[in-house]
């Protein structure tokens, strides 16, 4: 009876302790330690870019910002980089100069404390064209087509991830609590027969 009631312990801490591991561990709750606030998603940006953020912890951070391609919604390798560092609580501001860089689409990557913390603003559309001193002169061009993608993309905005990731890892938190209390009481009933 005394080793029944231990192994029913047993497996009821490690449910719960499971549970809130996967709840404290979110993505979610991680997401906020470094945060580039501008640019949004989908700026266009032309000459000097400026960036501002967040980033937790105490004291100053070496903090690189990263220029890199995108690709089929995929970052690539950075093509142009600027480090400094900067102090948590004032969080940070920065310049990164577009000219350098080909017109294009880019992911601005923030890296900090050597890669402990990072965040990725995509979509950056750099256009410098009217600065390097040539206009292309608009065209006829059909409309996008929408595809699946766009339709969720729009219909899930991109602040309620951490949320989403938030419940999905406490939902799995219940199910694990009520897989091993189910199996706590069918070994009960197995060993009253």
């Amino acid at each position: 009876m005394l080793r029944t009631h231990a192994l029913t312990l047993t497996l009821a801490t490690a449910a719960l302790s499971t549970g809130l591991l996967l709840v404290t561990s979110s993505p979610g709750l991680a997401a906020d330690a470094l945060r580039i606030t501008t640019p949004l998603a989908g700026s266009v940006v032309s000459g000097e870019l400026y960036v501002a953020g967040t980033i937790a912890g105490d004291g100053d951070h070496e903090l690189t910002l990263q220029l890199s391609p995108q690709k089929l919604g995929e970052c690539g390798a950075p093509v142009a980089e600027t480090t400094t560092t900067v102090s948590a609580e004032a969080g940070f501001t920065a310049l990164v100069d577009t000219m350098a860089v080909a017109d294009g689409t880019y992911c601005l990557v923030a890296v900090a404390d050597r890669g402990r913390m990072s965040d990725v603003q995509g979509d950056i559309t750099i256009d410098n064209a009217i600065l390097r001193g040539f206009i292309d002169l608009p065209t006829l061009a059909e409309p996008a087509p929408t595809d699946g993608a766009s339709a969720i993309e729009a219909a899930v905005p991109t602040q309620s991830g951490p949320a989403i990731a938030t419940v999905a890892f406490a939902a799995a938190g219940v199910i694990a609590v009520g897989v091993a209390v189910f199996g706590i009481v069918s070994s009960r009933k197995l060993m009253a027969t």
